[in-house]
């Protein structure tokens, strides 16, 4: 069915992705992404990050919504503009020439997403998640790296190829090998509207203390335990949320168009949120 998408409610991507845990590794993400010196390079050059460096984030993170909880002309309409917009993004690093479409950069950017969804549900588990959650969303995985334009041999096969490419990768001297990698990190640690050492402590938390040091990041030797600590007390407070209130916006229009399209009525969540999209750009929705 296309108005279900590419994805659809008994995807484990679903079941994470309509939770509002992905948030707490947003940060994570983020500074992943432009700690590589490509990817620094193009949004140093082709952007207001500096300025605006979380609403680049939001974008990103709205991008995705549309893909994952989109029906199919929605997700192949974003991938479509997604690659219009990185196809004019080009560079140079070290010598060497990129262009923001390369195989290995989108192969980095949606690897920050993967890898830091499933460190986030590894730390806040969810309780109907099947043993094998890990492996199928992985899997899924790969439908979103062809619609970002991936192509299959350049993506790992297993996600045990995959966690050796992102560990070989996390602990390199590539990333934050440049000083546009600590320029932009620093936009996002020190903007005047970010929450001062709780990004530190998002980032260092799980990031390795060499990359730290290069991205100019804070870190004490506790850091890891109180992001930790700090997770499962947010993981608590996001369980006494009831799921109509806690799951995000573009999953309840999802389900409202997956009832019309089979002659239900929608629910009243789902024609909430889309009478609110009308009026506004609300956050992760359609």
């Amino acid at each position: 069915m296309t108005s279900i998408g590419y994805f659809g409610p008994q995807t484990i991507t679903w079941k994470l992705y309509r939770e509002p845990y992905t948030i707490v590794g947003g940060v994570r993400a983020l500074l992943l992404q432009v700690a590589h010196p490509a990817v620094a390079e193009g949004v140093a050059r082709y952007s207001n990050f500096k300025s605006d460096p979380f609403g680049r984030g939001f974008r990103t993170f709205k991008a995705m919504a549309r893909i994952y909880f989109g029906d199919r002309e929605q997700a192949d309409q974003t991938a479509r503009r997604l690659h219009h917009i990185h196809s004019g993004v080009r560079g140079e690093v070290g010598q060497k020439s990129f262009v923001a479409t390369d195989p290995d950069l989108l192969l980095w950017v949606l690897a920050t997403l993967t890898d830091t969804t499933i460190r986030v549900f590894e730390r806040m588990p969810l309780p109907d998640l099947p043993t094998d959650w890990r492996e199928r969303f992985y899997e899924e995985s790969k439908i979103t790296a062809r619609l970002m334009g991936i192509p299959d041999e350049a993506y790992p096969q297993t996600l045990n190829d995959f966690q050796n490419y992102f560990n070989q990768m996390l602990h390199n001297d590539l990333l934050g090998s440049t000083p546009a990698c600590r320029d932009i990190a620093q936009a996002i640690v020190r903007h005047p509207k970010a929450p001062g050492k709780w990004l530190d402590r998002f980032a260092a938390g799980w990031m390795p203390e060499p990359l730290c040091t290069r991205l100019g990041i804070t870190t004490r030797p506790d850091s890891e335990q109180k992001l930790f600590r700090l997770m499962r007390r947010a993981h608590r407070l996001f369980l006494l949320i009831p799921r109509s209130l806690r799951y995000n916006p573009a999953y309840h229009q999802a389900m409202a168009r997956i009832a019309r399209a089979e002659g239900a009525q929608a629910p009243v969540a789902g024609r909430f949120f889309d009478w609110l999209s009308r009026k506004t750009s609300i956050p992760f929705g359609l």
